[in-house]
């Protein structure tokens, strides 16, 4: 059979469905994470997530309820720029320690950059323009 008419017809299949995503590719990666575990540590409940975790990612492809399937993704993506934002804040605070000091707004809580200079700095947050006072030790 001509493989353009696999195409064809894989394509007319697939219409209608979700199809892949950020998280079906995490879980994917959450899969092999969990066999390569197994191989380690042999389990038979790491082998039943492993297997859970794979088809409820294949079930994510093929499904139909396409509505219910961005949700989830979307809850996904927010959890996961939620971790990288705060990952990317503690190697940035590790890389500036000996220049810069990060502290808190009391008012909106966004997280400011400042200049090491001990003693008590007044503090004016961009964001939500309060002003507070600021000690910074050593």
């Amino acid at each position: 059979m001509n493989p353009n008419n696999w195409k064809y017809k894989l394509t007319v299949w697939m219409q209608g469905r979700y199809g892949i995503d950020p998280l079906y590719k995490a879980l994917l990666i959450a899969y092999a994470a969990i066999v390569v575990l197994n191989l380690f540590f042999p389990s038979t409940l790491l082998w039943a997530l492993s297997t859970a975790t794979l088809v409820f990612a294949v079930y994510r492809v093929f499904s139909r309820q396409i509505a219910r399937r961005a949700e989830e993704n979307r809850r996904y993506l927010l959890a996961r720029d939620s971790v990288k934002k705060k990952a990317l804040l503690l190697v940035n605070r590790a890389r500036s320690y000996k220049t810069h000091r990060y502290r808190q707004c009391p008012n909106c809580h966004t997280t400011l950059r400042l200049k090491k200079q001990i003693g008590t700095v007044t503090v004016n947050c961009p964001k939500c323009h309060t002003t507070f006072q600021v000690t910074i030790r050593h």
